[in-house]
């Protein structure tokens, strides 16, 4: 890994932030440690936050956005305080957003942001699309794992 990174999913409010990311963790388990794990759309909802090992590094996950609540706020800062990766949702310029721009350049973190597909027709098409994106980014941190970017 060539530097510290967090990657911004970030999107409008219902634009499947939350499920996107939750995918990305379980490619990520699937990837790299238990190529034997399956999923199936659609994941259970809620928020998904945790601190986990992956492939020799410490990533952070948020999937929560909205608001930078004092819960997230603590998680957040875990996250940076521990982890060589953060995979963290926000809306686009919100309180999420400042706080991720501003602690990230404290920290020496940069930061990609990236946003998911999004089609407007039922959940069950919308998971499919967030799947795709989850994909590619995970694609992008196996790059980022690789020291390729």
């Amino acid at each position: 890994m060539k530097q510290k990174t967090v990657i911004q999913v970030w999107g409008k409010a219902g634009s499947g932030k939350t499920t996107t990311i939750k995918i990305i963790r379980e490619e990520l388990e699937k990837k790299y440690l238990n190529v034997s794990h399956t999923y199936s759309l659609p994941l259970p909802k809620g928020e998904h936050f945790e601190i986990f090992n992956c492939n020799g590094f410490v990533i952070g996950v948020s999937s929560m956005g909205d608001d930078l609540t004092p819960f997230l706020k603590g998680h957040l800062d875990n996250c940076f305080a521990q982890c060589s990766l953060i995979i963290a949702a926000s809306r686009v310029y919100n309180n999420v957003d400042t706080y991720l721009r501003d602690t990230a350049a404290d920290n020496n973190f940069r930061i990609v942001k990236a946003t998911n597909y999004k089609i407007k027709t039922t959940r069950n098409i919308q998971d499919q699309f967030s799947q795709e994106s989850a994909i590619h980014i995970v694609d992008l941190i196996d790059k980022i794992f690789n020291g390729l970017i």
